[in-house]
């Protein structure tokens, strides 16, 4: 009989060990119910609901805990990992062998939930919901042909998610080639797909379709970005949505050379150029509205990548009072808005909505008796009664040449889209000391870090001290899904961790998202912000024009009241807007 391997198997101890280290007989392994009451996952009054429920209905405990929204996902993996000793699998981001699949077929897929992951030298890595199916395994090993088996630990959540990126992309590319699909001599006729590309294949039905419908469809997703990746075995398309990438598609790799050739056509790009990057813009109309993308296409070892952002010409703007400020931040900042002069910040990382908290400044102080210049790279929305300048390298219009002109043209606000180096900064921070308002971002983590950030572009402290009049820094959690939010209990982790009070605890509207169609069953529908502000005061400024140390800097902040991005995040969870699992994941490099 073959050899059926777990992945924490350990040697019988009980065999080679004297009598007095075996275990008591009658001890038992505890169940997971017990468990997650023991880790005060869940309460005992939810173990029982749930159980009620599954003598009812039936289904597995774990998923009955999750659909309920008295547990999340990503706990429930970890605490069965646990209790049968075994690895938790992520199988939305594997994508298996091809030649592997063919072994394995759908059906038996379907029928053990599970997901073949890697066959080497006879023996098989496969994801399972139930490890402990013996027949599940036995048929594994005959389709197969291997002699041992390591099944690793997924949760149904995770099989279904991977169902539906696998082979309902697969329904999905039938649907779009119909019957004019790609025929692989169509498409490389040598050795070196990267070197036999027919230009031609871009124009055949099938690509144009499928282009099409990637850019419809991450509109109709709410994604900010397409991200069309060939690899060596495979060619995956994912969308970018609320700031997490989704699989959405897995077309025939085939396919792969002909769709960036496509893409690269509609942009403007050289399709003959395949070894140097290339940046592009196109822009599409429908259901009347302009629809602008700006493409990135990188030549990697397995031909082009291309990254295809969605900016929305006239879409409508964030109105400042709908982003999410706490009462006196809001003030803070619309009374910065208003000052005659000054240098105002808005620091994060990349996709973190700095220019669309600017472009609500601006839209919240835009009127007739106020000139308002931008200078961007590129213009991500039009804004009706203000001058927007675009960069254009090739044709001479920098940063820095671009604002040059700008302070000829009698400004009276200044947005320059970064602050990328120390010939713009000095610029703007001479405009915003000669009668100017100047808005701006920075990459920075927090409010501390910005200063430090400017004297390393060699800005002199007593000058950012004399024109630096507000600092915003911020982050987007993903926000939960309204439609399928469900109360949850608070986890003990989050208690102890955050050390929330009694009071906190008492008054907690704690939820989570179970997962629908809406949510692409990932829980979460949308983002909300989480906000630093700092409006240096004279104590402030002091220890600025002393070098801006950060230590001394977070004392004196937190001596005036500032509120922390963390503090912010823990506060959308307590009120059910988010869940401290994505507080974590975002912001616990910033405790």
């Amino acid at each position: 009989m073959a050899e059926v391997a777990f992945l924490s198997q350990k040697p019988a101890a009980d065999k080679l060990a004297g009598p007095a280290a075996r275990k008591p007989r009658g001890r038992r392994k505890k169940r997971l119910g017990e468990l997650l009451v023991d880790a005060r996952l869940i309460t005992a009054e939810q173990l029982d609901e749930a159980l009620e429920h599954q003598k009812v209905h039936g289904g597995r405990l774990g998923s009955i805990l999750v659909n309920r929204g008295a547990l999340d996902e990503r706990t429930l993996e970890s605490h069965l990992g646990k209790q049968l000793g075994l690895q938790v699998c992520m199988v939305e981001s594997i994508q298996p062998d091809p030649e592997l699949l063919k072994k394995v077929s759908e059906k038996l897929i379907r029928r053990y939930e599970c997901v073949p992951i890697e066959l080497e030298r006879g023996r098989l890595v496969v994801g399972i919901t139930d490890p402990r199916n013996v027949a599940a395994l036995d048929d594994l090993r005959f389709a197969t042909g291997c002699t041992k088996i390591e099944p690793r630990l997924i949760t149904e959540g995770t099989f279904r998610r991977f169902l539906e990126t696998r082979f309902a992309s697969d329904m999905l590319m039938d649907a779009i080639t119909g019957d004019d699909s790609l025929q692989a001599h169509d498409v490389f006729q040598g050795d070196s797909p990267e070197d036999d590309i027919n230009p031609d294949d871009a124009d055949l039905p099938p690509v144009v379709r499928l282009v099409n419908y990637l850019l419809l469809q991450a509109v109709a997703k709410g994604a900010s970005d397409i991200h069309v990746e060939p690899y060596d075995r495979f060619f995956r398309i994912r969308f970018r949505v609320d700031g997490s990438l989704y699989t959405v598609l897995t077309p025939p790799q085939r396919m792969a050379g002909p769709v960036v050739s496509r893409i690269k056509i509609l942009s403007g790009m050289d399709i003959a150029e395949r070894r140097k990057p290339q940046d592009g813009q196109l822009v599409l109309r429908a259901n009347g509205e302009d629809l602008c993308f700006r493409i990135s296409v990188l030549p990697t070892v397995a031909g082009e990548k291309c990254v295809v952002r969605l900016l929305k010409k006239e879409s409508h703007l964030a109105d400042l009072g709908t982003l999410g400020f706490a009462p006196g931040q809001l003030e803070i900042i619309r009374n910065a808005a208003r000052l005659p002069q000054g240098l105002v910040l808005v620091t994060g990382p990349t996709g973190s909505g700095k220019t669309t908290t600017l472009h609500a400044m601006i839209n919240d102080i835009n009127e007739p008796d106020i000139n308002i210049v931008t200078v961007e790279d590129p213009v991500e929305q039009a804004i009706e009664g203000v001058n927007h300048v675009e960069i254009k390298e090739k044709g001479g219009v920098t940063f820095a040449s671009g604002l040059r002109s700008i302070l000829r043209q009698d400004p009276d606000v200044v947005f320059v889209g970064e602050m990328r180096d120390e010939e713009v900064s000095r610029i703007a921070i001479k405009a915003s000391m000669t009668g100017h308002l100047v808005l701006s971002t920075l990459h920075t983590n927090g409010v501390i870090e910005t200063f430090n950030r400017l004297t390393d572009m060699n800005l002199e402290p007593y000058l950012l001290a004399s024109c630096l009049k507000l600092v915003v820094a911020q982050r987007l959690l993903r926000r939960v899904c309204s439609s399928c939010a469900k109360p949850a209990a608070l986890p003990q982790e989050a208690i102890e961790t955050y050390g929330l009070t009694q009071e906190q605890v008492a008054t907690a509207n704690y939820r989570m998202g179970s997962g629908c169609d809406r949510c692409m069953d990932t829980g979460f529908k949308g983002r909300v912000g989480v906000y630093e502000i700092l409006a240096p005061n004279d104590q402030i400024l002091e220890v600025m024009r002393d070098g801006g140390d950060e230590g001394r800097m977070a004392e004196v902040c937190e001596q005036n009241g500032v509120m922390w991005m963390l503090d912010s995040g823990v506060r959308r969870a307590l009120a059910g807007e988010t869940t401290f699992d994505e507080v974590k994941r975002v912001l616990a490099t910033e405790a």
